[in-house]
């Protein structure tokens, strides 16, 4: 079977949904030997970010995958950019949409047109992007089956217009979650063609201990709260180091460490140093990691935190859980569609502070009950989420899909 992305952004670029297609999409290859072509923008991040960044190989075989990388319309892009924040300025914010977020270059359409013509499937990933109408309307009048992989972040923001007409004509429309799901199907994708697949997750044959992970990255040998993901607002980063105060009194050796790679976010040094010299000193900010280190940072942490105000997934928790590491996070649907409150991780409210220090001092003074919820997290991994149950579901729907 011949199978097309049509995806925003692309390894080497980094991110959630980067990984999530890529694992997909070599999986696809190399468990099934299906020929398999992403067709993206050039950009490294974001195509709409002020600094979207360049990845010089236009074209290249990663992994068995065929990779075409095009430009997107930056004068466009510009354009849209002033806009937004013109409107911010206004109080009048421009929401995420496929004409704020999605406009692509004629070289970039042109490709992705070819692509669906000579393809099995085609699968649009995340809206609000252009990649998932466009996969619907370039399968139109074409044999192709139109897949829809639309990697939602249920908050403010909701799919609306050609992103959810694009949903419901979906010949299959995959949700990573069950709260995806029901939202897709309350907003009319035929519950006949919607599935939930979530991401995948192999567990660590490390057998770091988190004193010698902390030893390898250069840290203090003090017990360490981590959080990993990008350091961005909505990450709920300021609510961790709003907790901090009240989980250094009560730790006095603990550290607090954020690990990731920066975005836009003008608040993350602003929430730090309003903690004061003395605790700020307290707090660790690691940037321009390998992914061979994501490993030995999960593994130097007592507690994980994922206190996202919004998440389509939250792929961290099953890393922490693949490492052997207790979780606690927030309390928003995708998250709570993944963590069973009490038995593999702890569930708080968004954006409380003294919620997220009890639940944090929970597990470290009780030792016992956060290796509990380590191990039976760590069980679910290979039983839910090894990348080849995940890979070999997406083979039985692509393969369904095309035979209806």
């Amino acid at each position: 079977m011949k199978i097309t992305f049509l995806a925003i952004n692309y390894a080497p670029s980094v991110g959630g949904a980067q990984q999530l297609v890529q694992q997909i999409a070599e999986g696809l290859v190399q468990r099934h030997g299906h020929q398999v072509t992403v067709i993206t923008t050039d950009a490294l991040f974001a195509p709409s970010g002020k600094n979207p960044g360049k990845i010089a190989v236009a074209e290249e075989v990663i992994a068995g995958v065929q990779v075409l990388r095009l430009p997107a319309s930056k004068r466009t892009h510009d354009l849209l950019r002033a806009l937004r924040r013109i409107g911010a300025r206004l109080g009048r914010p421009i929401r995420p949409s496929v004409l704020a977020y999605g406009p692509w270059g004629l070289k970039l359409f042109l490709a992705a047109s070819a692509g669906a013509a000579t393809s099995d499937v085609v699968i649009g990933v995340s809206a609000p992007f252009t990649t998932v109408p466009a996969a619907c309307r370039l399968t139109r009048r074409k044999p192709a089956v139109f897949v829809a992989l639309p990697i939602l972040h249920l908050g403010d923001w909701v799919p609306s217009g050609s992103v959810l007409k694009a949903l419901r004509s979906a010949d299959r429309c995959i949700s990573l979650t069950a709260a995806e799901q029901t939202w897709v199907e309350e907003n009319g994708v035929n519950a006949e063609k919607s599935r939930v697949i979530p991401p995948g997750c192999n567990s660590s044959d490390s057998e770091l201990n988190p004193a010698t992970a902390r030893a390898q990255l250069g840290l203090a040998d003090r017990p360490a709260v981590v959080f990993l993901g990008r350091l961005a607002a909505h990450k709920g980063i300021d609510t961790l180091l709003a907790a901090c105060p009240e989980l250094f009194v009560a730790h006095p050796e603990l550290i607090v460490v954020l690990a990731g790679s920066r975005t836009g976010w003008s608040g993350l040094q602003t929430a730090i140093s309003g903690l004061g010299k003395e605790l700020a000193q307290r707090v660790v900010v690691l940037e321009d990691f390998s992914e061979a280190d994501r490993a030995c940072i999960l593994a130097s942490a007592e507690v994980v935190v994922v206190p996202s105000r919004e998440e389509a997934f939250g792929l961290v928790i099953l890393e922490a859980w693949a490492a052997n590491r207790p979780v606690v996070a927030s309390n928003i649907a995708a998250i709570s569609s993944v963590i069973q409150q009490g038995v593999d991780g702890l569930l708080v409210e968004v954006g409380q502070p003294a919620a997220l220090a009890a639940a944090v001092s929970s597990l470290l003074n009780n030792p016992a009950v956060a290796k509990a919820m380590a191990a039976a997290g760590h069980e679910r991994i290979a039983r839910e989420f090894s990348w080849e149950v995940v890979i070999d579901r997406w083979h039985e729907e692509l393969i369904a899909a095309g035979m209806n």
